[in-house]
């Protein structure tokens, strides 16, 4: 019998499976190659959109979230593989677009020594603060029965360093809106699903300028946040990654050119 052509995700597939070793030398010890390589494939069999994204950028995002060590779209919401259109080359592509989620963000400040905590606050909460020289937040939640579906006011992000440093981050809802109208992302994926999670991970990445990101274990957050904020400052999406990633994407064949803008 005649052999059916390979689809678009046929091919991603055995791509993912011949860099499965790659992956695996950018992964932190924690993780591994074939399990991350079994997570991205179950992304793609749950949203088939992510096949037709260029190879480039998918297996970009795929090395990145490798070398950042968080695994993309699970139930932990550490990182999300978003397939977008974008109208900006000439002629219009779909690309995977890198979106970390409020845990991811967590996580890697978690692991260069800045503890991080961040809330939602709801129409009816005791929600307080103050900045100047004396800074001080208070938030008692409603205990109203609908408290959840009461709509979200503010957003807010406290750190503490190792060495008890403390700092937060205050966001009105119009501030996380006007961030939201800013993302690549804006109306699909987590903030459709998961609101307020998302407006959490907002006053998170405000507080980023905060948190250290100088260190060796910090570099991680640097990293990613550069390349979630990187369709935003209309940076090419392989510009922002590290140069380690596309030197393995060319060494294993995959064209990383960048088409004319329109």
């Amino acid at each position: 019998p005649q052999e059916k052509p390979k689809t678009k995700a046929d091919n991603l597939i055995e791509l993912i499976q011949k860099m499965t070793p790659e992956i695996a030398k950018a992964l932190p010890r924690h993780l591994t190659g074939e399990r991350m390589a079994r997570i991205v494939l179950t992304a793609i069999r749950i949203n088939p959109k992510l096949a037709e994204c260029t190879q480039a950028s998918f297996l970009g995002c795929v090395l990145s979230c490798s070398m950042v060590g968080l695994e993309p779209n699970t139930p932990l919401q550490l990182a999300y593989l978003i397939p977008r259109m974008n109208r900006k080359t000439n002629p219009p592509r779909l690309e995977c677009t890198l979106l970390i989620g409020y845990h991811g963000l967590i996580d890697l400040a978690g692991r260069a020594g800045t503890n991080v905590v961040a809330y939602a606050v709801r129409k009816g909460d005791g929600f307080n603060y103050q900045l100047g020289t004396v800074p001080k937040i208070w938030h008692i939640p409603s205990e109203l029965p609908d408290r959840e579906a009461q709509p979200i006011t503010h957003a807010y992000a406290v750190s503490k360093t190792a060495d008890g440093r403390q700092q937060f981050t205050v966001l009105t809802a119009a501030q996380i809106e006007a961030r939201r109208a800013r993302s690549s992302a804006a109306n699909d994926g987590p903030w459709i699903s998961d609101y307020e999670a998302m407006c959490c991970k907002t006053a998170v990445r405000a507080h980023s300028k905060w948190m250290p990101k100088s260190s060796e274990k910090s570099e991680s957050l640097g990293r990613a946040l550069a390349i979630e904020e990187a369709p935003e400052n209309g940076t090419a999406l392989l510009s922002a990654m590290d140069p380690a990633v596309t030197k393995v994407l060319e060494s294993s064949g995959v064209d990383t050119s960048e088409p004319g803008a329109e």
